[in-house]
């Protein structure tokens, strides 16, 4: 079956603790909310995209916002990029130029929405590093204050090392990231967490029926088959490796690499694999199609 490509533009207003968005007034989809914005013409970027669209179903000229990132989504056989931008300030007055409601929408309400809307506000709440932190880095400097990462991934670490060890290092220093565990270990979990990381071998294992909304779920991708069978569950982010350092069996893949796999994926990607925080590192994720970075000892 052939797939068709298009790239949009949307965009994320705040008012207060709310989000505009239009209630659409066609099919497919009719009656559901969507964030404004729309289709990119022909060799028209996803900036001017943005400002385009937006004059014309808000009537705001937008001045200044920031890229946030970009998600891909398949519907039947079209496939969507999608360029999310947050608008931070707009010259105008809001209405909606093209006759469509405006509903004023945060997530706890129950309203239709497109099926990528979790998915927006998923890549809104993640942040741009993520703490890789093994029984080894940890036995090594009990030191590090967590407290400066926004995220971290307890890997291979079970609810008895972390609750002895670990838990009340994370109280003390106040720490307000996420905890990410392992797949293996989830069941044995007493404590709250916010994510589950599968492992390139556990990518088929996320459940639908047991996909719980409140938790952030990401794999680990080594190949192009394992992006693809990422897309196919629609994770929430995915960690791409060994980018510059060999892992297990795995040899280095390189910028070029990570580029390629970046750009065949449905969801937001990190370096992983010898990355460091201190160098060029973070901005090459980024040019080559990459939302962050993640690392054991990056830091």
């Amino acid at each position: 079956m052939s797939v068709n490509e298009i790239e949009i533009s949307i965009a994320l207003i705040r008012d207060k603790s709310k989000y505009i968005c239009l209630q659409r007034n066609k099919t497919p989809y009719k009656g559901y909310i969507e964030f404004p914005g729309g289709k990119c013409k022909k060799s028209e970027t996803p900036e001017l995209c943005l400002e385009r669209e937006i004059f014309e179903e808000l009537g705001i000229k937008v001045k200044k916002y920031i890229y946030l990132g970009s998600i891909k989504h398949l519907y039947d056989n079209l496939l969507i990029k999608i360029n999310i931008f947050k608008i931070f300030r707009f010259n105008g007055t809001i209405y909606s130029k093209e006759n469509q409601k405006i509903i004023k929408y945060s997530e706890d309400q129950s309203i239709d929405t497109l099926p990528t809307h979790r998915r927006i506000f998923r890549l809104l709440n993640l942040p741009r590093t993520l703490k890789i932190l093994t029984v080894d880095d940890f036995e090594k400097d009990q030191y590090v204050n967590y407290s400066r990462y926004g995220a971290i991934r307890l890997r291979r670490i079970n609810y008895k090392y972390y609750s002895k060890n670990i838990k009340n290092i994370l109280i003390s220093q106040k720490y307000t990231g996420k905890v990410i565990i392992d797949y293996q270990y989830s069941d044995e979990w007493l404590d709250s967490y916010q994510g589950i990381h599968y492992s390139s071998n556990q990518i088929g294992m996320l459940e639908k029926n047991k996909y719980a909304l409140s938790i952030i779920h990401s794999a680990s991708c080594h190949t192009m088959d394992d992006i693809k069978s990422c897309n196919k569950m629609l994770y929430d982010f995915i960690l791409i490796s060994p980018v510059k350092k060999t892992y297990s069996r795995y040899k280095p893949i390189n910028w070029s690499g990570f580029s390629a796999l970046s750009k065949e994926s449905y969801l937001p990607t990190y370096a992983l694999g010898g990355i460091s925080s201190k160098g060029q590192d973070y901005n090459l994720a980024l040019e080559n199609y990459g939302f962050g970075i993640a690392g054991i000892s990056m830091f």
